[in-house]
């Protein structure tokens, strides 16, 4: 009777349990197993005589056979995993950082895990606050290696529980499921360093609601933003953890505090331009100071809200005329004459923003024209003012809130008054009643040669007008008013030389005479 195959099939998953756990042999491992499949055993003999004795007791050494097979096998699995536990090699498969470390002794595992620790110290990282994007890395933001005892760890992985629970470590390694990261220590000091670096950057004052007068629009207010830097420590160490590619930092929001004149605007509807008025000033340097005189009454008022009912006082808005104010020396009329002054050419801002108001439809409550005419502003247009006495003062008899609006730029001064809607057409409409002759002043010169004149100042003739406002609407006149003014004659100041050795003066060219039209009529 041929022998039967005894154990092989037990012996094959020992075998594959031996290759999922342990591996390669070490240097003292016991040769493995040289398993092959029996051959199909040959057709039994037929029944012989042997007795029942006998048949029992070759089924008992069958038995016994298959279990001293089994134990073999069995003490030869226990002898190779007890050697695997003091292998000085990783367990196959294994990863630290991303690099594979199966098979490697201590040192080369430390190597790696540092290497793997530097490399990650130097990703490219990201702080975020809103729409501000600050690229930096971990390392900047003090993070630091934690690597100390890394090959140990590793050399620990699958040897450290029990039998089961090691050889399903192990089979996890070899599948090249297990990647062992160590972390990184995080040095708050040099984070918060980092923060406070670029705080400033992201520290917005919140700005008030403002009017856009040139966009003729309302520009809402706008929240403020601080960078919390201690709270944002935590989110940058949770962010370094989790391998973040980028960490959105802490921020405080600031409300914007609004003042009596900011719920105001809210409510202002400036779409529509209801008057508008441009005088020309000089850009030769020589007016230089007279332009900032400009500029600085024209900052006073732009942006005026006038309510309701309210009037407006010139005065009041720009205040005193003086050098703690700013204001400059520079010319300006004078009872009649044309002198240096403190805040001279101030009266074409004032002229500049009656015409507005003119051709605008407020009502003139208190206008004083200038006591010559002027050439940059046709006469029955013009105001004059002066601190504190002589005042420009117009009224808001529309039942919706108007802006003023005033520039000083290249050669212009634009005067606007701004409002929701323009319910007239407006007429100015000037005629001339009358002109006077200057008179002729002369004054001696004792540093000018005897015979020869000098004119200081070239006369201007004095007129009186009427002039008319008319408001129109739908093509049709709607009311209308009347004032009478009159412009003095300006004095002509000459100077006579009184001294036979004086010099020859200069002699100084006046431009020509521009006669003033009889009638004027412009319609806004």
């Amino acid at each position: 009777m041929a022998e039967p195959a005894i154990g092989v099939p037990h012996a094959k998953r020992v075998g594959e349990w031996i290759d999922a756990g342990f591996g390669a042999p070490g240097p003292h491992t016991a040769p493995p197993l040289k398993l092959r499949r029996a051959s199909r055993p040959p057709e039994p003999d037929p029944p012989s005589k042997l007795s029942a004795r006998w048949r029992r007791r070759l089924a008992t050494a069958e038995s016994v056979a298959m279990w001293l097979a089994g134990a073999s096998a069995f003490a030869w699995i226990a002898l190779g995993y007890e050697r695997s536990l003091d292998d000085p090699r990783a367990m196959p498969g294994l990863a630290v950082y991303g690099d594979e470390v199966g098979g490697l002794e201590a040192q080369e595992i430390q190597a790696a895990a540092d290497a793997g620790a530097q490399a990650r110290l130097d990703r490219p990282l990201a702080l975020v606050a809103g729409e501000r994007r600050f690229e930096t890395r971990a390392r900047e933001l003090g993070a630091e290696p934690a690597t100390e005892g890394a090959a140990e760890a590793v050399l620990a992985y699958g040897r450290e529980g029990g039998l089961f629970e090691n050889l399903r470590a192990r089979a996890q390694a070899r599948a090249g499921m297990v990647d062992m990261d160590f972390g990184l220590d995080f040095d708050t000091s040099i984070a918060r360093a980092y923060l406070q670096k670029i705080a400033p950057e992201l520290d917005l004052a919140p700005t008030p609601q403002r009017l856009d007068l040139d966009a003729r629009q309302i520009i809402p207010a706008k929240p403020g933003q601080a960078l919390l830097a201690d709270a944002s420590l935590s989110w940058v160490a949770a962010g370094l953890a989790s391998d973040a590619e980028s960490i959105e930092l802490a921020m405080l929001e600031r409300p914007p505090i609004l003042s009596e004149r900011d719920r105001r605007i809210a409510e202002l509807d400036i779409s529509v331009l209801l008057g508008e008025f441009t005088t020309p000033y000089g850009l030769e340097p020589r007016y230089r100071d007279r332009t900032h005189n400009l500029k600085l009454g024209a900052a006073a008022i732009d942006g005026t809200i006038i309510e309701p009912g309210e009037t407006w006082s010139f005065n009041e808005t720009v205040g005193a005329r003086s050098a703690e104010a700013g204001y400059r020396y520079a010319p300006g009329i004078n009872a009649g004459e044309l002198v240096d002054s403190l805040g001279g050419g101030i009266c074409q801002v004032a002229s500049s923003i009656f015409g507005a108001g003119f051709f605008g439809g407020l009502e003139v409550v208190n206008a004083r024209p200038h006591s010559r005419p002027s050439s940059y502003v046709d006469m029955g247009l013009d105001a004059t003012v002066v601190w504190p006495n002589v005042d420009l003062k117009i009224k808001n008899g529309y039942d919706f809130p108007v802006v003023l609006h005033m520039t000083v730029n290249q050669g212009r001064v634009v005067a606007q008054v701004l409002g929701p809607r323009r319910p007239y057409q407006v007429v100015f409409e000037r005629e001339l009643k009358q002109a006077n002759d200057f008179e002729v002043v002369q004054r001696g010169d004792d540093s000018q040669r005897s015979g020869t004149k000098r004119v200081s100042q070239r006369g201007v003739r004095g007129f009186t007008l009427e002039r008319r406002r008319v408001f129109m609407a739908g093509g049709k006149e709607v009311k209308s008013e009347n004032w009478t003014l009159t412009y003095p004659p300006t004095r002509q100041i000459e100077y006579v030389g009184t001294n036979p050795n004086g010099s020859v003066p200069e002699a100084k060219e006046f431009p020509e005479r521009r006669e003033p039209d009889k009638d004027l009529r412009i319609l806004q």
